[in-house]
């Protein structure tokens, strides 16, 4: 029998950090991490597991299916704004084919235990394309759907991703 876990993707990074602190001996599921780089030693020991992989590899996706039964998925893994500009087309590859990869995964183990996986994937302000301080103080409050015009690749795929996980949803 496949043991009940929370996936954290990108967990190397600051806010994966803060969610393993705050998950860590509270759940009763249990932590695995994917990120390409090991984490921390200090935050490691955090962890029920550590994997290190890439979003990309589907081998390692099925591998996590294999083995474990995903209720739980916080996607944090992605190119940053700064390293996305400088490579778009991999920026491209990890943030938008990395997420449609793992909303596949999430549907494959949502239809493996018959019920719907959570996959949280927090939102960006560079979604949205706000060109100047001055418009974003005249524009005032912004609904979700407004100035979703996006300057940079990152808030490009981060859009982008937005929407496929409301496709996924339905």
């Amino acid at each position: 029998m496949r043991k009940p876990v929370v996936l954290i993707t990108g967990a190397g990074g600051e806010i994966g950090h803060g969610l393993i602190d705050r998950l860590s001996g509270q759940s009763e599921r249990a932590v695995v991490t994917l990120d390409v780089a090991r984490l921390d030693p200090a935050i490691a020991l955090k962890v029920d597991r550590e994997i290190t992989g890439s979003i990309l590899d589907k081998s390692v996706l099925e591998r996590i299916l294999a083995e474990f039964q995903v209720e739980l998925v916080f996607h944090l893994a992605a190119l940053l704004s700064t390293r996305a500009e400088f490579t778009p087309v991999t920026a491209h590859q990890v943030n938008v084919e990395g997420t449609l990869n793992l909303l596949e995964f999430a549907q494959r183990e949502a239809e493996s235990h018959g019920r719907p996986v959570v996959f949280m994937y927090p939102s960006s302000i560079a979604a949205y394309g706000l060109p100047d301080l001055a418009t974003k103080e005249r524009a005032g409050g912004v609904t979700e759907d407004e100035w979703a015009h996006p300057t940079t690749m990152y808030g490009c795929n981060k859009l982008y991703c937005e929407m496929l996980g409301s496709y996924f949803s339905r």
